[in-house]
Parts: C-alpha cells; structure tokens; sequence
C-alpha cells in the first residue's frame, strides 16, 4: 500500500462541495513475467477517511523489453507515459527475476516440487 501525499479529491455527493481524499493506492493484482519481459497490475485507489466511497481503478504496464512504463486511471482522466531510465529499468527486471527464483526456490522448500531451482527464466 502506498498512502499518497498530494491525494486526489473527488466530491462525495453529485453535484456538491464536500470533497473526499482518496489516498490510499493499492497494486493488486499484478503480474511479474520475466520471460515476456513486462509488469502489469491493477490499480486501486481508495479512501481511508471515507472506506465507503467507490474503489477507483486504474492500470500500471511496465514493457521491460522498451522501458516504458504506462499508468492510466480514465475515472480520473489520468494517463502518463515514461520512459525509465536504465538504473530505473534493471530494478524493475530485478524484482520480476527476484520474485520468480523466490516463488520457485519457496515451492522446492515446502516439498510441493521435487528439483533444484537453477537462476534465470
């Protein structure tokens, strides 16, 4: 979870002045793939204030092969495009690795897969 520092405010009631900040940003789900070279997940903002206001969602994209990242929420007219930088790329390719080799070397611990987990896609 990530609690936003400048949140959006968004009117509680149609047609009114009685804003309510939605501060809360979640990344669930998402997908790290390694061999298809990309990120991916749902975004969902919500409001710790206010719990009972609408989740707003959104999409997160990173293509690891181009090193762009892509986030879009339309509720809120939201799109940006940017283009990471190579120290910024590397991390993103390291925590998709770092979490396929976790995933799999914790499967081979629990005894739920007979083998040796060996680095790499």
């Amino acid at each position: 979870m990530i609690t936003l520092t400048t949140p959006p405010a968004i009117n509680s009631v149609l047609g009114g002045t009685v804003p309510v900040s939605y501060n809360k940003l979640v990344i669930a789900p998402f997908t790290m793939d390694p061999s298809g070279l990309s990120i991916t997940g749902t975004l969902q903002l919500s409001s710790t204030a206010v719990p009972a206001m609408q989740i707003i969602r959104g999409a997160l994209n990173i293509n690891t092969s181009t090193g762009v990242l892509t986030i879009e929420v339309s509720q809120l007219d939201f799109y940006r495009k940017v283009q990471l930088s190579g120290a910024q790329l590397t991390a993103a390719k390291d925590m998709a690795t770092d979490a396929q080799n976790s995933l799999e070397q914790g499967l081979i611990n629990l005894a739920l897969i007979a083998g040796t987990q060996s680095v790499g896609v």
